[in-house]
Parts: structure tokens; sequence; C-alpha cells
């Protein structure tokens, strides 16, 4: 009973510190939701309010009229086009490859490995160039398979060590009985490895749209014609001004997605962050 006793003034403690940590962290997105629902003049007013009196949606019917100058709405078609398409092409190649780095005996493991350890490790920039260059001459840039690419480099390795976690969560002993039943390797990665991996391929997916979804660095230096999301909320600021009412509404046009997924599939994400740590 006492070390129950004592225990509770701590589990208390735990609370109003995650409580204090939720407040800091949610009062910046508690702001620009706020910032979005009020007019201009009282975003501009001395007088700082902290709770609603009213709401207005005019800032949101403006980004998306024809007379904001801001392709909003383009924009978000373009971000949603090749987050989703990063994300499935990131998770296809991911999973073989995560099968047979860890699974198969492959000729230079320790290299590939290091190579992907590298691009976490070493400046960005070190790759963007590159990469950059590659797309030009190409004939890509500025196109949605010219953004793939470097979406897909960059998450690949990330990805590929998320889904090894998950593939030696398998048993060996289940491939081992599917090979004694006589199944060759396209039937034991088709009918039992992709149906065991299903869940961490799910959630494969989620983080990898994330990711994309977020991205600014790439689509700021990979486009020029091509407006995306997180690129295009600069130009609500001109030579002159910054529309800040519309700049907040686009901006929780931009974080709403983010913030639904994370909401409602938690736990998956957490668990594909978590994976090389607890397995």
């Amino acid at each position: 009973m006492a070390a129950r006793g004592a225990s509770r003034p701590r589990q208390a403690l735990t609370y109003a510190l995650a409580l204090l940590v939720l407040v800091v962290m949610a009062f910046p997105l508690y702001g620009i939701i706020l910032t979005s629902m009020q007019t201009e003049r009282d975003i501009r007013s001395a007088d700082v309010a902290f709770a609603p009196t009213y709401v207005t949606t005019e800032h949101y019917r403006q980004i998306f009229s024809d007379s904001s100058g801001v392709p909003v709405a383009e924009s978000m078609v373009n971000s949603l086009v090749v987050a989703l398409l990063s994300s499935v092409v990131t998770v296809a190649i991911a999973v073989p490859a995560a099968y047979a780095l860890n699974r198969m005996r492959v000729p230079g493991k320790r290299i590939i490995l290091g190579g992907f350890a590298a691009v976490y490790v070493l400046p960005t920039l070190l790759f963007v160039l590159p990469l950059f260059i590659t797309v030009v001459q190409l004939g890509l840039y500025d196109t949605y398979i010219g953004l793939l690419l470097p979406y897909v480099a960059f998450t690949l390795p990330f990805m590929v060590w998320i889904m090894g976690s998950f593939v030696r969560s398998i048993p060996v002993s289940v491939e081992e009985m599917a090979r004694i039943d006589g199944a060759n390797l396209a039937q034991l990665i088709f009918r039992i490895v992709l149906p065991l991996l299903r869940p961490g391929i799910f959630a494969g997916l989620l983080l990898g749209f994330v990711l994309a979804w977020i991205e600014f660095l790439t689509p700021l230096l990979f486009t020029s014609d091509l407006s995306m999301l997180t690129v295009t909320l600069g130009l609500f600021r001109s030579t002159m001004d910054i529309a800040i009412g519309q700049l907040a509404a686009a901006t929780v046009i931009t974080a709403l997605p983010v913030i639904l997924i994370t909401a409602i599939f938690q736990r998956n994400i957490t668990e594909v962050i978590t994976a090389g740590v607890e397995r």
C-alpha cells in the first residue's frame, strides 16, 4: 500500500509534465488556426486575443479563389500525386531489398548498409547536386518523375532499415516449413512473407506519404513551374507585404493531412519508428 501511495505523486508529476509538453507543442498550431480565422485587421492589431470572439472563413475562400494569384489547389493536387507515388514506389522497392539484405547472402551487404547510413550521416547537399545534374540531363526537371527520383532516393534507405526490422520479426522456421512443403521463392514471398509484412507495409506507406508531403528542399530545387504546396506557402509574401491570414490558412491546409494521419494511425507510425529499437 505504501509503495502504491508513493507512486501516485510521481504519476501525477508525469501527467503534469506530459500536459505541459502537449500545451507547448500545440500552442503554435492553435495560434496558426486562430490566425487563419480572424480578419487581417485583427491579426495586425496590437491587442492579441488568445480566445476567438468570432470565426471567419474569409482567408480560406481567398486562397482557393482565382484572384489570390497563388495556385493552392493546383499545388495540393501536385503534392498529393507526388506523395502517393513516392510512398508506393519507396515501399515497393524497400520490401524486396529488406528481405534480400536480411534473409539472403548478398555480396557487399555491409557496403550497401553503410551507403544507406551515409545518406543520413553526410550533408544532404552532397547528394542533391549529383541528383539535380542527373535530373536535368535526363530532361526530367520540373516533372513528377524528376521529383520522384530524389524523394525515393532520400527516403529509401530509412524505409529499407524499417522494413528490415519487420522482416527479422518473421520467424525463420515459418519460411523453412514453407520450403519443406515445396514453396519456391515467389510463392514464399507472395504467400508467406508479404501477408506477414502487411502491418509494416501499411505503416511504411503512411510514413512515406507524410515525409514526402512535408518535404520542402527537394521541390524548391527541382521545380519551377510545377507548384508544390510547401513551396507555394512562400508565394503569399510579396515585395511589399505578407498576406498573414491567407498564409495561415494555407499553412493549416498543408498541416491538416499530417495531423489527421498522425492522429488516426498513431499506433502504426509509432510501431514503424520504434521498429529498429524493439526488434
